[in-house]
């Protein structure tokens, strides 16, 4: 540090000042350096501890976990299995994010209803027995699955 800069300084002036105040009013010179002191002190501790509080939230702001890649879509089951399903109310499913035996089976029947016939237009399709189908199918329970579909018609109950 320069000798300008520290005579130039606010708290060199103001000691400077302090000191000609004490020897006017008759205070101990002794004083102006403990009250410098103490001034200096509070300086440093205030800094300290603002630069302490700037650097805990840099490292909060920096300790951001990055996202992971997403996981890539589930491979599609042949939902033709499904007695009902062709291979255009397959492609329908699959557009509306339904593309495995356990999706199909956790879906709602008014919700492939909406899927099919209202959003589709296709309206011959009975979505009634496709989740307790594609229930079985998820499971592997295939025969149980053929047994079923012995009686269905059209995927329905006759």
């Amino acid at each position: 540090m320069s000798l300008v800069t520290v005579v130039s300084s606010p708290i060199f002036l103001a000691a400077v000042n302090l000191a000609q105040e004490s020897e006017r009013e008759g205070i101990p010179l002794w004083i102006v350096p403990v009250v410098i002191f103490i001034v200096l002190l509070l300086i440093f501790l205030s800094s300290y501890f603002s630069s302490t509080g700037i650097q805990e939230s840099k490292v909060e702001e920096t300790a951001v976990t990055v996202p992971s890649e997403p996981s890539p879509p589930p491979q599609p089951d042949n939902l033709k299995k499904i007695e009902g399903i062709g291979p255009k109310i397959e492609r329908i499913l699959h557009e509306a994010g339904i593309l495995t035996f356990a999706q199909l089976a956790a879906a709602e029947v008014s919700h492939l209803e909406k899927v099919v016939r209202e959003d589709a237009g296709i309206r011959i399709a009975f979505p009634d027995t496709w989740p307790e189908q594609a229930k079985l199918a998820a499971d592997g329970a295939w025969d149980a699955l053929e047994k079923l579909q012995d009686d269905l018609k059209g995927g329905r109950r006759d």
